[in-house]
């Protein structure tokens, strides 16, 4: 009898201990107010406006390369170099405005180097704008091995400008009704360290002022994206008729078949039938997209950007106001060494007036 109390008071409290650790891991760090923050590093730094600009989108998966979100023990070594490599890039295209995913602003999984303000350093940008989308003490993930374990998290979207920044506002979407389709049980523990997928809506000033909105859609769950792109094109049509739009980031969605490439395998084809997020977010708006339809059927490659090493897809998109803007030019950047799963997507644009 003493030995059954004995095992039924060891019970409780480790189930009492789990629930206050799962309690103070899943809680985040920051008020209300931290979540989303304008920062001016340089005023000095700040360009005089000229008459082509360079828009950047950059899903920079915490520069952790192909080790995204694997079980990969990484050192602080490799993530010095891939934040090299991520400056370098930064440097060789110059572009005048970065909207990141992804990107970690001092998290245990790397290093705890605040990587949007190293970044912002080493390019000499003048201003940023941070929107967090997850924050926790603690996050047992990618593995059971807790050896393994992300640890503390703060990570979100982020614009990055050589001009003046306002306006911003962070946009939480809706979530998913099951995550990554674990069983019940599992599927509320993990609900609890998901994260906020955001709509990041900021204002440039190039000379002309720039509504930028910096998505990053729902990777796992098509009907999620849907209601999602429902939400983002209700932003769209809110500011459309006051402001040139640029829509741009990671919306885990590809462009509409109708503009795939006929050369596409039908297997192929069939696969990304049910996927409507981009046909149901544009829909109306009258944004294009940077890359001209006749890209599609004859370079569709060349605008790929996942999976970095060997992309395949082009998930990462950038779209903007026809009346307002005109696209110049539009790229993947390519090339070894690249510090995320993602390759970054580029246009250059002029304003019409």
């Amino acid at each position: 009898m003493r030995l059954l109390k004995g095992i039924a008071l060891l019970l409780i409290v480790l189930v009492l201990a789990f629930a206050g650790f799962f309690v103070w891991a899943s809680s985040g760090t920051l008020a209300e107010d931290e979540l989303a923050v304008l920062t001016v590093y340089d005023d000095g730094a700040i360009r005089a406006p000229h008459d082509t600009f360079t828009v950047m989108t950059y899903n920079l998966g915490y520069l952790s390369a192909m080790t995204n979100n694997r079980p990969v023990k990484t050192t602080a070594a490799f993530f010095a170099e891939t934040m090299e490599a991520a400056a370098a890039l930064i440097r060789r295209v110059d572009p005048d405005v970065i909207a990141f995913q992804e990107i970690d602003f001092g998290a245990g999984r790397s290093y705890n180097v605040h990587q949007l303000d190293t970044l912002a350093a080493r390019g000499g940008y003048a201003t940023s704008a941070t929107a967090v989308n997850w924050d926790e003490r603690y996050v047992p993930f990618p593995s059971a091995n807790p050896l393994m374990h992300f640890g503390r998290v703060l990570s979100g979207q982020a614009v990055l400008s050589r001009y003046p920044l306002a306006q911003h506002e962070r946009v939480v979407l809706e979530r998913p009704e099951r995550v990554m389709s674990y069983p019940p049980p599992l599927n509320r523990l993990a609900e609890a360290f998901y994260i906020d997928r955001l709509a990041q809506v900021v204002t440039v000033d190039l000379g002309q002022p720039v509504l930028l909105i910096n998505v990053h859609l729902e990777a796992w769950d098509a009907a999620t994206r849907q209601r999602q792109a429902r939400q983002v094109r209700a932003l769209v049509e809110r500011y459309r008729d006051d402001h040139a739009v640029v829509l741009l980031g990671d919306f885990n969605s590809l462009v509409p078949l109708s503009k795939q490439s006929p050369l596409l395998p039908p297997h192929r084809r069939a696969s990304l039938a049910d996927d409507q997020t981009l046909e149901t977010l544009l829909a109306g708006t009258g944004l294009r997209e940077a890359f001209p339809d006749s890209v599609y059927s004859t370079h569709e490659a060349a605008t790929f950007s996942f999976p970095a090493d060997a992309p395949t897809v082009k998930i990462d998109h950038i779209f903007y106001e026809p009346d307002d803007i005109k696209a110049v030019e539009a790229f993947v950047v390519g090339g070894p060494h690249q510090p995320s799963d993602h390759r970054a997507v580029v246009m250059r644009f002029v304003f019409r007036d």
